[in-house]
């Protein structure tokens, strides 16, 4: 049943009309029966009266074939609508909620922290929507809350919980049953699969610290060999971690400059924060250790002797901690 609604949820303008038509038509002649039905009745002598019988026969099935393929493209173009890829609304979840079976208060929880984090990611504030909406999943699995926070992670580069979540959906909604859900999970996963498209550096904004405007800090590498490059300026934590899975970046030096890097940790509900600072062969320097609110560290600083890269690797209670970058 998915496959046929993936069908038609293609058919949604008149070109894609009359290319469905075509194919129909396509294999009709590709019978023996029709194109033979046809030479029959070209060569056959027919009477006025029947041939004017016939064509009003053929006008009349015309016209309800066209009617049966517009109701196709309009059936294509709702089930497209719901089938979307798209931030579920708020009505969705609670129609969720209603059909299931969630304690009360923990259903009420759900709902507020997913209000919460709509508005967030709507404000741009996408760290702390992200913490809304994994407090909502945790207090009742919802396919809305799901989905919708798949997509945040899209947003900030977390392709790896991305697909984790929504694979998470389609197996869900493939065991309910529901073939307009499982569609929507279904291309939900093909859309955070898809290679994430080159992200342009943004400038560091006028007045960025500690206290103040900021970049997002992207998805690190796994290892020094594949840490990406980053521009001198302060970050902020999108994502928490597990305190073993190390993020790693880079800072490109002349001889002679300085980096010194400074780190806040979030102001709330702070959660094991680790942080260090390493030389060009990936040798440890220095770092720091935290699981207080709003700590601020000591300056870590690195003099390169030579052209080259230094290293920064960052793990656990990353997500709305503060990261100072300078190079002098």
């Amino acid at each position: 049943m998915s496959e046929l609604i993936q069908a038609v949820v293609t058919i949604k303008d008149p070109f894609t009309l009359f290319a469905f038509l075509a194919v129909v038509l396509l294999i009709a002649f590709k019978t023996k029966s029709v194109p033979e039905s046809m030479f029959k009745l070209v060569s056959a002598k027919i009477t006025r009266e029947r041939f004017y019988a016939l064509l009003n026969r053929a006008m009349l099935s015309a016209v309800g074939i066209f009617l049966v393929l517009c109701g196709i493209a309009v059936l294509g173009q709702v089930l497209n609508y719901k089938t979307a890829v798209r931030a579920a609304s708020v009505e969705d979840l609670k129609e969720e909620l209603a059909q299931g079976r969630a304690d009360g208060t923990a259903a009420r929880h759900a709902l507020e922290e997913y209000q919460k984090g709509l508005a967030l990611a709507q404000d741009q504030k996408l760290s702390d929507a992200i913490g809304s909406l994994e407090a909502s999943l945790k207090a009742v699995p919802t396919a809305a809350a799901r989905e919708t926070l798949a997509l945040l992670y899209q947003r900030v580069g977390n392709r790896t919980g991305a697909i984790e979540l929504a694979e998470q959906a389609v197996q869900a909604a493939r065991e309910s049953g529901g073939a307009v859900k499982t569609v929507r999970a279904e291309r939900l996963l093909s859309a955070v699969q898809a290679p994430a498209p080159a992200v342009v550096s943004k400038a560091c904004p006028s007045g960025a610290g500690l206290i103040g405007p900021k970049l997002d800090l992207p998805p690190g590498g796994d290892a020094f060999e594949t840490a990406p490059l980053l521009a001198p300026c302060v970050y902020q934590g999108m994502l928490d971690s597990k305190s073993e899975k190390w993020a790693y970046y880079k800072f490109s030096l002349q001889a002679g400059q300085t980096l010194k890097v400074v780190m806040r940790s979030r102001d709330s509900s702070a959660s094991y924060l680790l942080f260090r600072l390493h030389g060009p062969d990936g040798g440890l320097i220095g770092g720091y250790s935290t699981h207080d609110e709003s700590v601020v560290t000591k300056p870590l600083e690195y003099k390169a002797d030579a052209s080259g890269a230094a290293y920064v690797s960052v793990a656990g209670g990353v997500r709305g901690s503060a990261f100072e970058f300078a190079i002098r």
